[in-house]
């Protein structure tokens, strides 16, 4: 008797295993993922800056050479730019590399950039865009400085950089560079 009652059991859990399959079989299969497109910024205006330029600029009464080299980059998302800076006086006996990173933030429709350099410097700046020959670059330290560069495109091989940085004590600081793109 134990047995049929145990077979009886089984019978109906068969019959109710049985009957939800088509049940589950019916479900809808979960939906493809959404794939998000890959927002690339529109680098048309910036792009006469692709290439290598030898720039120079006044300080402490000496002119300071650097190179740089500027690149579309991770899969076209930024334009990076690999800057190097020889030492030239007894202050700064050291070569200094950085490099800066530019794209378009749609959100709130600006240029932006982050640098770093070799000896921990970093900061970063927003545009609104080109404005005739004329880009202005605005930044914000997060110890208080703060600095603006207005660079003005000559040509598409020669620009000129009027910086301007404010340290956190108020010491304003104004340079002047100028970039010519090396022939290629």
């Amino acid at each position: 008797m134990k047995q049929a009652a145990l077979a009886a059991l089984g019978v109906i859990a068969l019959i109710f295993g049985l009957a939800s399959i088509p049940l589950i079989s019916a479900a809808s299969p979960a939906p493809a993922p959404t794939q998000v497109p890959m927002a690339r910024p529109d680098f048309s205006p910036m792009m006469f800056l692709a290439g290598s330029w030898s720039c120079t600029q006044m300080l402490r009464g000496k002119q300071r050479p650097d190179t740089s080299t500027t690149t579309v980059a991770m899969d076209g998302a930024w334009m990076v730019t690999q800057d190097t800076a020889p030492p030239f006086d007894q202050y700064r006996n050291y070569t200094i590399t950085g490099t800066t990173y530019m794209t378009y933030d749609n959100s709130i429709k600006r240029w932006v950039q982050t640098s770093v350099d070799s000896s921990g410097g970093y900061g970063t700046g927003t545009s609104p865009g080109w404005q005739g020959n004329t880009i202005t670059w605005t930044g914000k330290g997060l110890d208080g400085s703060s600095g603006t560069d207005v660079v003005t495109k000559i040509s598409d091989t020669e620009t000129s950089d009027a910086s301007t940085a404010t340290d956190p004590a108020g010491k304003v600081a104004k340079v002047t560079i100028r970039c010519v793109k090396a022939a290629n």
